[in-house]
């Protein structure tokens, strides 16, 4: 896969995910087997435009080459990003939150780590193989 293909697929998980949070929040959340109050459909609202901004940056991304500076930096901050959200989603979900549905978001969240540390390295290549060129 290209990096510029993972850009996209981010872009429409996040643009989906955001747009949904924004959009149907109790529907999505009912999905998850959780109930929203309207405190908690405002704060979904705002996760749901935090997606959005993802999705932005990396469409913005989509057509930048592995081998300019600022991709790892992304992919760094994104682990970063996918790492808390893997901890609090794991963490929710084994006490009990929500239901079982809630392990499709541990997994997401675990291939979306793998797959930023695997563009990691094809970064790196790219920038070796264009500073040795």
């Amino acid at each position: 896969m290209k990096l510029s293909t993972f850009a996209i697929i981010i872009t429409i998980l996040a643009g989906a995910f955001g747009l949904a949070f924004i959009l149907i929040p109790t529907r999505l959340s009912a999905f998850y087997g959780l109930g929203l109050n309207t405190g908690g459909i405002w704060v979904s609202r705002y996760f749901g435009a935090a997606l959005l901004l993802i999705a932005m940056i990396y469409w913005s991304y989509s057509s930048v080459t592995p081998a300019a500076k600022s991709w790892p930096k992304l992919l760094v901050y994104s682990i970063i990003y996918d790492v808390v959200q893997l901890a609090l989603t794991t963490r929710a979900v084994l006490k009990g939150v929500g239901n079982a549905n809630g392990w499709s978001t541990v997994a997401l969240y675990a291939l979306l780590i793998l797959g930023s540390l695997y563009f990691l390295g094809v970064c790196k290549r790219a920038r070796e193989a264009k500073a040795g060129a």
